[in-house]
């Protein structure tokens, strides 16, 4: 039976499957197909890439990290990390200080000038610290004007972040004339990592992290120049969406799940290294416990339902993964030989060496004739075989998530860094 309900998964199964093969067929075409260009780091396809899985966190019914107002982690890829003044506004022909006005985007963005037209504008007496959750069920875009001063650090995010894109403007007269212009060397030097979250029941404070990058090659010269990248890795992410929308549905994970999309991961791991630095500078309250990163699940190069686990021998998460996986049917191969270093060479690894268990399952590696080659398609990937290891996966889980499971002490591996 490979797409019904498997009721031994954990605890009380949802009514309907959770891995429909045509809801990952659905989101591979989307991530795959010729119209996002390869997602290339840089682009705005990669934007439009964001944007897609953004949707599909919030149909899903999750919410951003605990404070934040979206589902964004900006960071520069391949610049120094300085302040940079990401907008300037002109109101009625005068330029309004960066302290008096504050632009909260709701999903990635890419360089352009907004105007009047762009917004419904709405006046209040006073910035109120709920005024983002006050007017959240409005849609569309909002600017928020008022003549009374503003403390930002008093400004509170709505459970779920914001709708839509809110302009918050402190200005002594209406708006005739309006314009917000982004600054383009902040927008066209930035990047984005998608991350959500499910809170957990019991134990909040304790996370599990699911994550896969959504990056990839982009286009190329040649006759078939798009790099589509379907297994390298909108199978990953794939796999990752269909986890978020199976745990959303389910509602009953004791500990809080982390779902993260990172960008950069082609040009040297510079999302998930820019979250694994976020993760250690800010998330005190949180303590991530284990995480599984997801990459190159779309075909069964070893055979079907067969998995590797990179890093085995660094921690015990890959034997407890190993153990589970064994009872839904998915049997786990030795990783391919440690000279191809693929524990270090994932989104992982930035964790890892943040003191954090985190490993990746895959089911093909960089052997695949199509890998980083314009024939990485859709059409080649066995659908099913992914659906398979994704339940499977979420099985598997289900310790680590309820808390039973938390793996021991992390060994380092004692070659050096490739980036």
């Amino acid at each position: 039976m490979l797409f019904g309900a498997w009721p031994f998964l954990f605890g009380q199964q949802p009514a309907i499957d959770s891995f429909p093969l045509q809801k990952a067929m659905e989101i591979m075409n989307v991530l795959a197909g010729d119209s996002l260009r390869g997602r290339g780091n840089m682009t705005a396809d990669l934007i439009k890439a964001g944007r897609f899985i953004i949707s599909e966190f919030r149909q899903a019914g999750l919410q951003p990290l605990p404070g934040a107002d979206n589902f964004l982690h900006e960071f520069y890829p391949r610049y120094p990390a300085v302040e940079r003044l990401a907008e300037e506004l002109e109101w009625n022909g005068k330029r309004i200080a960066p302290d008096d006005f504050n632009f909260f985007k709701a999903e990635p963005v890419t360089f352009q000038a907004r105007d009047l037209g762009s917004f419904t504008v709405i006046h209040v007496d006073s910035f109120s610290g709920n005024i983002l959750k006050l007017y959240n069920d409005l849609p569309g875009d909002l600017l928020i004007w008022s003549e009374a001063p503003v403390d930002w650090n008093l400004i509170s995010t709505p459970t779920g972040g914001i709708a839509g894109a809110r302009l918050l403007v402190h200005a002594d007269e209406p708006p005739a004339m309006m314009k917000l212009f982004a600054n383009p060397s902040y927008y066209n030097l930035i990047e984005y990592n998608i991350v959500a979250t499910i809170p957990g029941k019991t134990k909040p404070s304790e996370c599990i992290l699911f994550s896969a990058h959504y990056d990839h090659n982009g286009v190329v010269k040649g006759k078939d120049s798009i790099m589509n990248g379907a297994n390298d890795n909108a199978s990953g992410t794939t796999a990752m969406l269909m986890l978020a929308r199976y745990f959303a549905m389910r509602n009953d994970n004791e500990r809080t799940l982390i779902f993260c999309a990172f960008a950069g991961e082609e040009i040297g791991l510079r999302g998930s290294t820019e979250m694994a630095k976020y993760f250690a500078a800010h998330m005190k309250v949180l303590s991530i416990k284990a995480g599984i990163n997801l990459e190159m699940l779309g075909l069964p190069q070893y055979g079907k339902r067969r998995v590797f686990i990179t890093g085995e021998r660094y921690s015990t998460l890959p034997s407890i993964l190993k153990k589970e996986l064994k009872q839904q049917g998915i049997k786990v191969i030795h990783e391919p030989s440690e000279e191809k270093r693929l524990f270090s060479r994932s989104d992982n690894y930035p964790f890892v060496k943040t003191g954090i268990p985190v490993h990746t399952i895959m089911a093909s590696d960089d052997d695949e004739p199509c890998y980083h080659r314009p024939c990485d398609e859709v059409r080649r990937m066995d659908i099913s075989n992914l659906c398979f290891i994704v339940r499977a996966i979420a099985a598997a889980s289900a310790g680590l998530i309820n808390g039973k499971n938390t793996p021991g002490e992390l060994s380092l591996p004692d070659w050096p860094d490739l980036y």
